[in-house]
This record gives C-alpha cells, sequence and structure tokens, in this order.
C-alpha cells in the first residue's frame, strides 16, 4: 500500500501579485516610526493620501540650485 503524496504549493486563485490599476503610479511602501499620539492624527490629517501630497507640495532640494 502506498501513501499518497501530498500536494503543496502549486498555482491557487487569487494568489500572486495583484495588477495594478492602468495609469497609475507604482507606489513602494515606507515603514515611519510614531507615537499613538501621532499615529492617531496622522489618520485625521488624512493617512498616506495627505503624505504624498504633502511630499509632492515641497520642492526637491535635490533640484535646487545651490548658491
Amino acid at each position: 500500500m502506498t501513501a499518497a503524496k501530498k500536494q503543496w504549493g502549486g498555482s491557487r486563485s487569487g494568489s500572486g501579485k495583484k495588477p495594478t490599476v492602468a495609469g497609475a503610479p507604482a507606489t513602494a511602501p515606507v515603514t515611519v516610526k510614531l507615537t499613538d499620539e501621532q499615529k492617531a492624527k496622522l489618520q485625521r490629517l488624512g493617512g498616506a493620501n495627505w503624505v504624498r501630497q504633502k511630499i509632492d507640495a515641497e520642492p526637491d532640494p535635490e533640484a535646487t540650485d545651490k548658491e
């Protein structure tokens, strides 16, 4: 009598990298350490969308001419 071979891995529905939205820029995860109070305030301010807007609104320090 032979034991049935257990199958691990292989393709599964819903597995793998999810497709990106057409035309949307690629994003990368970033970790920032915050206190509980700072985390709560960040969420009230708008979370990741608020952070992206603030970064986009600031001039790039490397793009400015240094005199």
